[in-house]
């Protein structure tokens, strides 16, 4: 079985891409929510009814604790799974039963999913939810390529990369905060051929920036004290100064020698 954890909180505008493109890809999905009330859950009943959908046991926000409540969950789950955010998709350039079987033969628990960050380079366009959203505001960047901690931060990036995501079959991710990096030896090993998109500065308009900074009341004071979840806190001229930054970063992953091979783009 082929799984996919994925916790959420008021995501009804990007939702519709997100279900569209991994129900294809999974054979059973965990939606946590976290108290949306913007119709999230009725959007996942009409994309993904086979689905599991459940309510988060967390009165706040709390990245310790989400991550323990994911690894609860994958426990339960047999076979291959992954934790994503709403704002991340996952893409192919290998049918995922191929790495899968290679994995199994080399007696690998899983790999590393290289994160890559998508901007918006054409604002103007408003995607429309009948259109794979990849197909629609396909700019990214690989934020593996930039090494350098300084360079990094002058982008306006964290000093190492975050984006990266673990594909396993394990009991679980053996996560560091956010799941981004883990304490298992498999998730080092970053297959080429499966990447993760998360749209960050992408799609760029009123409706997800509103989502971005939805979710601060709810993050527990104690993460934000320790710096973690401080994404939350950013104002819109913040996040447009960081989307400026990073622009020159991004390409075109419709030309991209791995992204493009994926069924999104080899169908469109």
């Amino acid at each position: 079985m082929r799984s996919v954890i994925c916790h959420f909180f008021n995501e009804a505008y990007l939702l519709p891409w997100w279900l569209k493109h991994h129900v294809p890809i999974f054979d059973h999905g965990v939606m946590i929510d976290h108290g949306s009330t913007d119709g999230s859950a009725d959007l996942i009943r009409h994309y993904a009814p086979h689905w599991r959908l459940v309510h988060t046991r967390l009165m706040k926000f709390n990245v310790a604790l989400n991550d323990l409540e994911v690894m609860r969950y994958e426990e339960e789950l047999p076979g291959w799974k992954i934790a994503l955010n709403v704002t991340e998709f996952l893409i192919n350039a290998i049918p995922l039963p191929d790495i899968e079987k290679y994995c199994v033969e080399k007696k690998s628990d899983g790999f590393g999913c290289s994160g890559f960050v998508a901007v918006d380079l054409k604002p103007e366009e408003l995607p429309r939810h009948e259109e794979s959203l990849l197909l629609q505001k396909p700019w990214a960047f690989d934020d593996n390529r930039i090494t350098g901690a300084q360079q990094r931060v002058d982008a306006g990036l964290t000093s190492i990369p975050e984006r990266n995501r673990f594909y396993h079959r394990d009991h679980v991710g053996m996560y560091l905060p956010g799941r981004h990096r883990s304490f298992h030896p498999a998730s080092t090993r970053r297959n080429p051929d499966v990447l993760v998109v998360h749209f960050r500065y992408s799609p760029w308009n009123a409706q997800a920036l509103q989502r971005k900074m939805q979710i601060l009341d709810r993050v527990d004071p104690k993460d934000l004290a320790r710096g973690w979840g401080i994404q939350h806190a950013s104002k819109a001229d913040q996040l447009e100064r960081e989307r400026q930054k990073v622009m020159p970063l991004a390409e075109d992953l419709r030309e991209h020698p791995i992204a493009s091979r994926s069924a999104v783009f080899k169908t469109a």
